[in-house]
């Protein structure tokens, strides 16, 4: 099993002669050449704050066997102006994020009727990690501070995000 992960991992991930494993393609988006130019400069900011150049191939593994990757985006609470300063890793099995239901309030004026809830999202983190016990415990993390990543895939009730390998 290990062998064939990393086989996926190595076809995935591949290191072209210019360096560089990913680049962004803009070509498609209708916005002024600076725009465009930012917008390239900050994702290669962000691939050298991910270390991606060594780490590509272990930020891959992590994601195709969890099915997920979680980083908390970390800024200078004084001077939030000068951007992400750091983004750092998350174990998934320390991390879940939770949407809570709001009480429900009545719309004035058109016969009472209720409005959907809405619903109080957040990150709740835990460094002993989530099981069963300690589902409530733990350090609530707003979902802006959090970048989260997910393969996609479902379980049949559309609660659980399962991983790559799920199935082997």
């Amino acid at each position: 099993m290990e062998t064939a992960i990393d086989e996926i991992v190595n076809e995935a991930i591949v290191i072209e002669d210019s360096g560089t494993s990913v680049e962004i393609n803009l070509d498609e988006v209708k916005a002024p050449p600076q725009i465009r130019k930012r917008i390239e400069d900050e994702f290669n900011l962000i691939l050298k704050m991910l270390n991606f150049g060594n780490m590509g191939h272990d930020i891959f593994r992590r994601w195709y066997v969890d099915g997920r990757l979680f980083y908390q985006i970390m800024i200078d609470i004084n001077n939030p102006r000068k951007g992400i300063q750091e983004l750092r890793y998350i174990d998934p099995r320390r991390i879940r994020k939770i949407r809570q239901p709001l009480k429900r309030t009545p719309i004035v004026g058109q016969n009472s009727k209720l409005i959907a809830p809405p619903y109080e999202e957040y990150f709740l983190f835990n460094p002993a990690g989530l099981s069963s016990g300690t589902m409530t415990q733990g350090v609530k993390i707003s979902k802006d501070a959090i970048c989260y990543v997910h393969s996609g895939m479902l379980d049949a009730r559309n609660r659980m995000v399962l991983s790559n390998l799920h199935k082997a």
